[in-house]
């Protein structure tokens, strides 16, 4: 197993294909703070589309901060983002089974890679979600100007609110992140 130092425990996964208009907010969000000064005390990873095999990603660290457009079960119907953490460890074997066995290897999300990584045996750690309401999902198009306001206000502050809570910081300047957004994710992001 890899080891990290204290301040290494933490990933920041943005999580989001930018071809498809909002669905790319979490893969946005964590390039532009990457880009506008980072964050201290954690990892900033972005993927466009998770896969099984991303569940390497988690070894060694502790928290994963996933960052996706999502809207979450109790999620009021007017809220634009939310925090939530996702802890496998509550799961019994059977369920972590089930979830593994019923797993598509073509549709994965934050809370099946946790659950997956829990079963290879390289993560037994935690996760908290910044989910961001997605408000135009269409090829080609890039974030909506709604989604990029949420994601440079409520959503950077469930950011810094969930790194907060696990010993890190956000360093990225605010205005610098909504400048980054507009001029960079108002179109897909190909790399």
């Amino acid at each position: 197993m890899k080891t990290r130092d204290a301040a290494g425990r933490v990933l920041v996964l943005g999580v989001g294909n930018t071809l498809y208009g909002d669905d790319g907010a979490g893969y946005c969000l964590v390039r532009a703070v990457e880009a506008c000064g980072g964050v201290e005390g954690a990892r900033l990873e972005a993927v466009q589309r998770l896969n099984p095999g991303h569940f390497s990603l988690l070894e060694g660290y502790d928290w994963v901060v996933f960052v996706d457009a999502a809207v979450l079960p109790d999620m009021p119907g007017d809220a634009e983002a939310g925090l939530v953490e996702l802890d496998p460890s509550r799961l019994s074997e059977e369920e972590i089974a089930e979830i593994v066995m019923a797993t598509d290897p073509h549709g994965m999300d934050p809370v099946r890679l946790l659950v997956l990584g829990r079963a290879a045996g390289v993560y037994n750690g935690k996760g908290l979600l910044v989910a961001v309401r997605p408000r135009r999902i269409e090829f080609m198009e890039g974030l909506s100007g709604e989604t990029v306001k949420v994601l440079s206000g409520k959503a950077l502050g469930y950011l810094e609110e969930a790194l907060a809570r696990l010993g890190a910081r956000l360093r990225a300047d605010r205005g610098c992140v909504a400048r980054w957004l507009s001029e960079n994710c108002r179109g897909p992001v190909l790399d």
